[in-house]
């Protein structure tokens, strides 16, 4: 997490920043990003793009400073190599990763599989370990045109392997004729019921017009399906740096299933980029809505490279930029996890709660900690996931003392997961495993927990509010170790 605090006034300014955009696996076309923690990889990137900021940054009238926050700092506290790994590459707080055209894709003896299975794979081994799993957003890839065989992958990559959204590219798929048709728009609305964002990549503005099209179309099936889905429909366009000067663009952009990612964009691109979409998106939004809240950073590592992520951080977190720090904030990393849904798949567990006063929150977090790293340490658990959450609209602001944290017990070929979220509510601690009951709960699935009038966040808080406090570090100790167990480890 990126942290500013001006000299003078001792004022803290913070951001989560989280990339849109970022490759992994090995193109056909020669680019490659194997490892994300190899020289050149992922988190070699994140460093060098906090050196150059950091740089820029060092003669202005405040201390700039970037390092894990909060539990992710006392997570990896217990582990070394965990520590090593990740030193210096916080600049960047998580990352969506999705497959290359890549050599892992389809191959002889593959016949009735969908074609970026082997990818797909590649993606879920890495972003559901730790240490990456604390950094790493999956999404998967399939290719509409192979219709049963891309609906049976998404559901797959989803439900089996935890990706939590998915990329198309038409051109490199080689489907750009199809983009507003019947199976892409099946894919759409697939998509929709499994509450996941649709990344489109895009070459040429007719591409754009497609997708706004096909969006139309999957919008119109979910009405008539079911209208409450309708909200689910996430569409992010990337590359929308590519086409400025179409003023189209803007009006693409303000369908209210429609979003766009920054990758790309570099030099005199970006302040033009904001001012199109003040004088262009803002208008067409209404006065409820923000132009900040319909756009993405992400970076097309490693098609494009450091220069251009320092130069569009570094001008949003600058002077120049024309937003609030809201905006700000929105643009680099609250609009992301607003459409990506926490790390989720079927659980046995049952709903366990423990609450304690905000005099020993500091002790139980640590002691969770402690008890998550041993079990990751072992090779019977991992760390499937953590998500942090935001505050509701307008403002979208991250809160990282509220997650979610996903481990997972693995025996033969079954996986068995325990979802625990850690909240903040008045002086108080709470940690509760959550059954399926409450994982399925709008204020899980949209990433909204702070409790407010909403009748979702009413019922969930309800069944999560206090009946006692504990106070007895003992006991704390025995209930964080305890609904860390699964039912097949007792």
């Amino acid at each position: 997490m990126l942290e500013f605090e001006d000299i003078e006034s001792k004022t803290i300014f913070r951001f989560y920043i989280v990339d849109a955009h970022h490759h992994l696996g090995a193109d056909i076309d020669g680019h490659s990003n194997r490892n994300p923690v190899a020289p050149g990889g992922t988190f070699d990137f994140y460093v060098k793009v906090g050196k150059k900021l950091s740089k820029l940054f060092s003669d202005k009238p405040h201390i700039f400073r970037y390092s894990p926050h909060g539990f992710l700092n006392e997570f990896i506290r217990n582990n070394k190599k965990w520590k090593d790994t990740l030193n210096g590459s916080w600049a960047v707080d998580q990352v969506v990763v999705f497959p290359f055209n890549d050599e892992f894709k389809w191959r002889d003896g593959d016949e009735g599989k969908a074609i970026y299975w082997r990818s797909n794979d590649n993606i879920g081994r890495w972003v559901t370990r730790a240490p990456y799993s604390l950094r790493l957003i999956g999404f998967g890839r399939v290719v509409p045109t192979q219709r049963e065989l891309a609906i049976s992958e998404l559901h797959r990559a989803v439900e089996q392997l935890g990706l939590r959204g998915l990329k198309l590219h038409p051109r490199s798929d080689g489907w750009s004729s199809d983009i507003a048709s019947p199976e892409v728009k099946n894919v759409l609305v697939e998509a929709a019921k499994l509450n996941i964002p649709v990344l489109f990549d895009t070459r040429g503005f007719g591409q754009v017009m497609d997708i706004l099209e096909v969006t139309k179309m999957a919008r119109s099936e979910l009405q008539s399906q079911n209208k409450a889905l309708v909200e689910n429909l996430k569409v992010i366009i990337a590359h929308i740096g590519f086409h400025l000067g179409q003023n189209e663009l803007f009006e693409v952009l303000s369908h209210p299933n429609i979003y766009g990612d920054t990758s790309g964009v570099h030099d005199a691109g970006i302040p033009r980029l904001f001012e199109e979409a003040i004088q262009l998106l803002q208008p067409s939004l209404g006065r409820y809505r923000n132009w900040s809240e319909k756009i993405l950073f992400g970076t097309d590592y490693n098609y494009f490279d450091v220069p251009h992520a320092v130069q569009f951080i570094s001008f949003v977190l600058g002077n120049d930029f024309p937003g609030t720090s809201e905006d700000a904030q929105r643009i680099l990393g609250s609009n992301l996890l607003k459409l990506v849904p926490p790390f989720k798949r079927e659980t046995k567990s049952t709903l366990r709660k423990v609450h304690v006063s905000f005099e020993l929150a500091e002790l139980t977090e640590k002691t969770l900690a402690k008890q998550i790293a041993d079990l990751v340490s072992s090779e019977t658990y991992d760390l499937s996931g953590i998500d942090f959450f935001i505050d509701p609209h307008p403002k979208f602001q991250v809160r990282p003392q509220d997650f979610k944290i996903t481990i997972s017990r693995r025996e033969n070929e079954n996986c068995e997961d325990i979802n625990l979220v850690v909240l903040s509510m008045l002086d108080i601690l709470t940690i509760a495993r959550l059954d399926n009951t409450l994982m399925n709960s709008s204020p899980i699935r949209n990433r909204i927990l702070r409790y407010d009038d909403a009748a979702s966040r009413r019922i969930f808080y309800k069944k999560l509010w206090p009946n006692r406090l504990e106070n007895n570090p003992q006991e704390i100790y025995e209930f964080v170790k305890s609904i860390t167990q699964t039912e097949s480890s007792k």
